[in-house]
């Protein structure tokens, strides 16, 4: 997906880019076409999936391993790239994302911070024991992970929204 479809109305403002790949995550702070920083970290869906997200349902503490090590990748990138209003997702993760919550019938494609706690706070009380098919989301440990990096990164960068990929329908994940 290119950048300027992704942006559409936002593209004079500045907003931060968040690339989720499989093994490596790509940051970077635009304005309007022009790029001012970028960082690439390692920490991708599938990598943290490997490393923290042992189970389906995942449980309680694979969590918080699992937030433990995205935060210590995130938590740095704070002085060049928090306090922008708005993230746009896109990679695998995005498309993971994207394409899940549509089939549970989550069409939107933009969802705020609290939306997205809301998405995380469902998963940690199916990993708590709450029965998966109660809260119609999957317990896929790649979608649990790429809703935690999602969520770390809108709440340590101070996001307010993130805008999703509308179009998903050709792309595998």
């Amino acid at each position: 997906m290119k950048l300027e479809r992704s942006l559409n109305h936002e593209t004079a403002n500045e907003v931060i880019v968040l690339e989720m790949g499989s093994e490596t995550s790509l940051v970077q702070r635009m304005t309007g076409e022009h790029m001012r920083c970028s960082h690439a970290f390692a920490l991708g869906v599938d990598g943290l999936a490997r490393q923290c997200l042992q189970h389906e349902p995942v449980w309680p503490i694979e969590l918080e391993h699992a937030i433990d090590l995205t935060e210590e990748v995130v938590m740095p990138l704070a002085p060049q790239f928090a306090n922008t209003h708005g993230l746009v997702l896109q990679g695998m993760g995005a498309t993971l994302i994207a394409t899940t919550l549509r089939a549970c019938g989550i069409s939107q494609s933009v969802l705020t911070l609290d939306e997205v706690e809301a998405l995380f706070n469902r998963l940690v009380a199916v990993s708590q024991g709450r029965p998966a098919s109660q809260e119609k989301l999957p317990t896929d440990v790649r979608f649990v992970g790429a809703i935690l990096m999602l969520r770390e990164v809108m709440h340590h960068l101070g996001m307010a929204v993130v805008t999703l990929p509308t179009n998903t329908r050709d792309i595998s994940v």
